[in-house]
Formats: structure tokens, C-alpha cells, sequence
């Protein structure tokens, strides 16, 4: 038998070489689509049950709606590698119970309480096995609002909560995931995604992986499974770290603002975003995990698939800079953006294309050979070495790059190139104070200190998934005014995530702050912080600090406004 995954033991080949996967929710939360009572509920969709407090005997009709009546294996997997996609992660149970799967354990499954009425996992994993695309498992493990796991916001006129914790993990998950492990035959699932390890000490996460290890020894697992068990890979979610992590790692991004369908998010992210990001991972090593949420009928909305196939268009001529590549030389991204490397070629990932057609590479050797992907039979010059960098020769297509997105330009090289000056990270503008004094400090303006708070961008960037005291925002700020000044923060956490405990520092001067539930993620309020005297000042920093995180995780925060004490706050 297999030891437990440890942080010495690597992925598996596959997984290290497709560097782009398919993330698949669905579920009765699909049919819902995030509205309950015909109001639209804030926050994610698949956690409507939880954000809308609905009673198991409420939500249990939401069931009806789930008929997976379009619903094509065949089109979900071409679509995936079309796009250029290696392997497909799906939910087969997450937090509200329900199985997409045939269980013993439970009614609560598409067969028997959806019009679907089949097992609806084993045409995707057949279609996987057809086409050689490995398929892992996500299985919520320890939350489960229905069966009885641990539930972060306690009862809300759910018996089934009532249940002991260690009754469910024995008698229900541990036989559910030995279910899985066993329905589909050798090599499926290729992975066990698991999430929300709440009340997984030690103890619990070993009988849960002696389990696994009985049945498939050595599989991938994720880093979620619960105290003691780090897994093969580490997974920030919706964010991409700010510096390069030391263990195998995978990002896990929407392509709108939701994980399941949601009939109100219209938020779609633009395909070069989504292949920025696609680069930006990795060229930091990393695995990149792009969600999608199918309608209840099965249906994937038009613009995933439009930007499936944009990613799929841009893969066909790049693919090499991604498929089976590692991280690029360069510690972190550089003015023009990014590089990989595979075998003897590294790859300059290029978001910012110079308008003179000249590239700095912070590099001491020049290469053999220079191509532009794009251009096959292009041959491009260098000049040589100064300054610790050498100077790419590119085509001058200013205002317009070969790719809109990212162009990819290949550099050939017998061995290792030796690394030059690498100009510093950027980081933002010092903020002017506006002439009436009132200044907003937003997201998207904050630097990012830590591993472990991401910026999302969208129509109103928020600086969140933020899980650990190593991070937090900076802002430096232009006073021009001195005098007191109203702090005030502008954030959303749901109620089972209140309690943690913050400062707003302001060039040493703290205020304290328990953050107060708003309602959801997506529900902002604009909570009065104090009163502070500040004087003028070139370059005041400021900070939100954590000080405990006793549920998880901080808050969303989209800013934080400073107010003459003299004016009226917003």
C-alpha cells in the first residue's frame, strides 16, 4: 500500500504536463441558477442553500428542475480540448449532498430524485476514457448541508445537521468515496478534489485517506482533505500567487463570476484575460483549473464556449509554451509579460508588445535561434549583451501585437541561459488626494503584499480570498491636507465567516475592526472604521491588516475611504 501524499511526493506525469484542466459544476444548485423565491441571492450560486438559509425541505424541490435533457458528454469534452484543456475535474457531490452519481447511501442523487434519472457522472467518464482524458473527482467531504457533515454556519431548520460529525464521515463519505473509487473501473477517477475540511483534524483526514489508499494507492489529492494531509498540489483559488510557490500547486478560476450557473452573472471575463492568466500560471509553475457552470438541462452558456474556443484558437498556435512546459527563468513577470520553459526552448509570453520592436530579455547568453510562433518561418535578430540584458529584434507592429492576447515568441538554446538584471516587480502609483480631501483607496489601486489575497477583476474589482495574517493591501497615498479624517471600509463577508479581527494602519496609527457579517460575499456594506489625524504627507501608506482569522478567512474588500472630518461620509 501506498504512503499518504506528502509534500515530497510529486503529481503524476499527466497532470504536470497538461498544465490546463477543465473544472465542471453542476448540479440541483444549476437549476436554481442562484434565484430562490424569485429573488436573486448574493454569492455564489452553488452555496444558494447556505447564503439563502433554505430548509432541506425547500430547497429538496430545486430537484425538478435538474433534467440534464441537453446534456452531451460527447460536446462538453470536445469543447475542453479544443481549448486546449489535458484533464476535466468534476463535482460529483458538493456541499448540498447531492450526488451525480448512483449511491446506496443516499436518494438525494440524480437517479432517483432528478427527472435526469440516470447516473450522470459515467457518460462524461466513459467519453473521458474514450478520448484519454484522465477525469478527476471533486467530493465535498466534510461540509454537507443535507446528509449531516460539518455545516459553518450551524442549523437553520436543517435536522439533518443534528448528526454527529464522526457518524457521517464513517457511515456516509468514507462509503460515498469508496463508491467512486470503485463504479468506473482502473484509473477513474484520476484524482479525489476535495474541499472544505472543516472539522477534518488529523485523525479524521487519516481514516478518510486509509480508506482511499485501500482502494487506490497513491492517487492525486489536493491539498483540502484536512489537517495532516498537505496532498500532491496546494490550490489557491481565484488567484494567482504573488511569488513563485515552492510545491506543485493549481489555480482554480471562474469564467464568469460564479462557479455554478448562475442566471444573473452576465460578468463574463474577456478570453485574453482568461489566456493571460492561462501564461501568467504557468510561467510561476503552477496548474490552471478553468471552471465552468452548465445549465440544469446540460447546456454550457454561449460565452463559455465562445471563450473556450478563443483559448482553443490560441492553444492551436502556442500550445508548445504551455503543454508540458515549467516555469520560466525570471522570479516574477516583467514589464512584457511572461516566460516558460520546455526541453530547450523558452518561451517569451509577450502581453505588452514594444512599439519600436525592441525587447529586453534579462538574460547573459544569447540564444541559437529566435522564432515567433505566430510567424512559423520567421527568423528574428538580436543584439548583443549590455547591461545585463539582451535586446529582442521584434516585427514594429505597434498599436497591434501579432496576438492580441499574448504572442509567444521561442527562444532556442543549448543549455541553460544565465540570468541577468531583472528589473524589480512594479508596483502602483502613489494616489493624489482629490482637491475636496475625499479619498477612496480601491482594489484595483492596492499593491498586494503575501501569497494569500488575489485581485478580481470584473466591473467592480475586489481584493479577495483572503485566507492567512502573511497578507494584505497597500496603498501609498499623496495627503496634501492635513487633520482628522473618517476611515471607512467597504467589504462583504457572510455571516459564517464573521469574527476576524483587523487594523487599518495609516503610517503607524491603527484602528481595530471586527468584521461584522454583511449577508454574503457579494453584499457590500460601508462600515465607520474611526477618526484619525493625519498630516500632510508624499507617500502615507496605509494597510488593512489582519490580526486573527478565527473562520478562514478576511473579508472582500473593494475599498477604503478616507473623509475630512469635516464633511459629511458617503
Amino acid at each position: 500500500m501506498s504512503s499518504a501524499p506528502s509534500a515530497t511526493n510529486p503529481p503524476p506525469a499527466w497532470w504536470r504536463e497538461a498544465r490546463f484542466g477543465l473544472f465542471i459544476h453542476w448540479g440541483v444548485y444549476s437549476a436554481a441558477a442562484g434565484v430562490h423565491r424569485g429573488r436573486p441571492i448574493a454569492g455564489a450560486s452553488e452555496w444558494l442553500m447556505h447564503s439563502a438559509h433554505i430548509p432541506v425541505a425547500d430547497y429538496k424541490p430545486y430537484a425538478a428542475g435538474f433534467t440534464a435533457s441537453a446534456y452531451d458528454a460527447e460536446s462538453w469534452i470536445a469543447a475542453a480540448l479544443d481549448a486546449g484543456m489535458g484533464y476535466v475535474v468534476i463535482g460529483a457531490k458538493h456541499h448540498d449532498g447531492f450526488a451525480l452519481f448512483d449511491t446506496a447511501l443516499t436518494d438525494w442523487n440524480a437517479r432517483d430524485a432528478t427527472p435526469a434519472a440516470r447516473d450522470v457522472l459515467r457518460p462524461l467518464v466513459e467519453t473521458c476514457r474514450r478520448r484519454d482524458v484522465p477525469i478527476g473527482f471533486y467530493y465535498s467531504h466534510a461540509q454537507d448541508w443535507i446528509n449531516g457533515g460539518a455545516n459553518y454556519a450551524g442549523n437553520w431548520d436543517s435536522p439533518a445537521q443534528d448528526r454527529d460529525f464522526d457518524d457521517y464521515l464513517d457511515h456516509f463519505a468514507i462509503p460515498q468515496i469508496r463508491e467512486l473509487l470503485t463504479h468506473y473501473g482502473p484509473g477513474v477517477p484520476a484524482c479525489l478534489w476535495w474541499d472544505t475540511p472543516a472539522k477534518m483534524t488529523p485523525a479524521r483526514a487519516a481514516r478518510v485517506d486509509a480508506a482511499v489508499q485501500a482502494l487506490a494507492p497513491g492517487i492525486l489529492q489536493n491539498d483540502r482533505l484536512g489537517e495532516g494531509h498537505p496532498g500532491h498540489f496546494d490550490t489557491p483559488e481565484q488567484r494567482i500567487p504573488a511569488n513563485r510557490p515552492a510545491r506543485s500547486w493549481e489555480t482554480c478560476m471562474t469564467t464568469n463570476e460564479s462557479w455554478g450557473f448562475n442566471l444573473h452573472d452576465h460578468d463574463w471575463k474577456p478570453p485574453a484575460l482568461l489566456i493571460r492568466q492561462l501564461c501568467e500560471v504557468v510561467s510561476q509553475g503552477g496548474n490552471y483549473l478553468l471552471n465552468i457552470g452548465p445549465r440544469a438541462d446540460g447546456t454550457i452558456p454561449e460565452p463559455t464556449l465562445a471563450a473556450l474556443r478563443a483559448i482553443g484558437a490560441w492553444m492551436r498556435v502556442n500550445a508548445s509554451a504551455i503543454r508540458g512546459a515549467s516555469a520560466g527563468p525570471f522570479p516574477h513577470r516583467l514589464p512584457w509579460g511572461f516566460a516558460t520553459t520546455s526541453g530547450d526552448k523558452l518561451y517569451l509570453l509577450v502581453e505588452k508588445w514594444p512599439a519600436d520592436g525592441r525587447l529586453s530579455v534579462p538574460l547573459l547568453d544569447l540564444p541559437s535561434s529566435v522564432r515567433l510562433l505566430a510567424a512559423p518561418g520567421s527568423a528574428l535578430a538580436t543584439e548583443p549583451v549590455a547591461d545585463g540584458a539582451f535586446v529582442l529584434l521584434l516585427p514594429p507592429t505597434a498599436p497591434t501585437a501579432p496576438d492580441p492576447a499574448i504572442s509567444v515568441v521561442e527562444l532556442h538554446y543549448t543549455s541553460a541561459p544565465r540570468l541577468g538584471d531583472v528589473p524589480p516587480r512594479p508596483r502602483p502609483p502613489v494616489i493624489p488626494q482629490p482637491a475636496d480631501g475625499a479619498v477612496s483607496l480601491r482594489a484595483a489601486d492596492a499593491e498586494v503584499v503575501g501569497d494569500h489575497l488575489a485581485l478580481h477583476a470584473g466591473s467592480h474589482p475586489e481584493l479577495g480570498c483572503w485566507t492567512s495574517l502573511d497578507s494584505w493591501p497597500l496603498w501609498r497615498l499623496r495627503l496634501h491636507q492635513s487633520g482628522p479624517y473618517r476611515v471607512e471600509l467597504e467589504y462583504a463577508v457572510p455571516l459564517h465567516r464573521q469574527g476576524t479581527l483587523a487594523e487599518v494602519d495609516l503610517d503607524g496609527q491603527r484602528l481595530p475592526l471586527v468584521v461584522a457579517g454583511t449577508g454574503g460575499w457579494g453584499e457590500y456594506v460601508r462600515v465607520d472604521v474611526g477618526v484619525v489625524t493625519l498630516t500632510a504627507h508624499d507617500e502615507l501608506p496605509i494597510r488593512v491588516l489582519p490580526v486573527s482569522i478565527p473562520v478562514g478567512a478576511v473579508m472582500n474588500l473593494r475599498a477604503v475611504h478616507l473623509t475630512p472630518a469635516s464633511l459629511p461620509s458617503a
